[in-house]
């Protein structure tokens, strides 16, 4: 592995699919489904040797066991609160059919369950979940280090992370499709030499490796 000495490179992952019953709001924290992963595909794009950082949630914790004996990381995987996903609240395990009603008259999104703004009962919106990835994300600028991150998260945090690298607005970041096993790449440079424009952190690309499940 060449490391370049002015850029890291961060790997963003979805989480594998999770047990939940159809038509309602996923629960606040299920496990994922019980198959077989071939994850062949997703280990062949990440590197070896780099830093793990992983939501709490089992999910997220689950997935990460598929690919960190392939993977050989720096240390013990770090745990890491703020890439949490999304709290919907009361919303947690509701059929959406009960939930409806409090959403229909607006205002909607056509991309997405909800607005950015739109606080579940209980929960957090979008605009809060942004907040919390700024705020990991400007300390990994104060702690830049050219050794390679791989991000096991969720679906909001990569939105999140792409909004933020991109400078983009919530309400289009909400609605962009991150499959299961999804992978975002941006790329950070010392922020000491990125003084010109178009800021510190790149879009590098966002891959669905198609990972095979039996």
């Amino acid at each position: 592995m060449t490391l370049h000495p002015e850029t890291c490179d961060y790997f963003f992952i979805r989480h594998a699919p999770v047990e939940k019953p159809s038509g309602v709001v996923p629960p606040a924290n299920p496990p994922i489904k019980a198959l077989t992963y071939d994850v062949t595909a997703l280990v062949d794009q990440l590197p070896k040797g780099a830093v793990w950082y992983i939501s709490p949630l089992l999910r997220t914790q689950q997935t990460a066991d598929l690919l960190i004996p392939s993977l050989e990381p720096a240390g013990k995987s770090i745990p890491s609160p703020d890439l949490v996903e999304m709290d919907f609240g009361e919303w947690h395990g509701q059929p959406v059919s009960d939930i409806w009603p409090q959403i229909e008259a607006g205002p909607l999104h056509n991309w997405s369950f909800i607005t950015a703004d739109r606080q579940p009962p209980g929960g957090e919106n979008f605009l809060s979940q942004i907040a919390r990835v700024k705020g990991w994300m400007n300390q990994e600028e104060s702690n830049f280090s050219v050794q390679p991150k791989v991000v096991m998260a969720h679906a909001g945090i990569l939105r999140a992370a792409l909004a933020l690298a991109l400078g983009g607005q919530p309400d289009q970041a909400v609605g962009i499709p991150i499959p299961h096993f999804g992978v975002l790449k941006l790329t950070l440079m010392d922020p000491a030499r990125a003084t010109a424009a178009g800021g510190c952190w790149q879009f590098v690309g966002l891959s669905d490796p198609m990972v095979t499940m039996g």
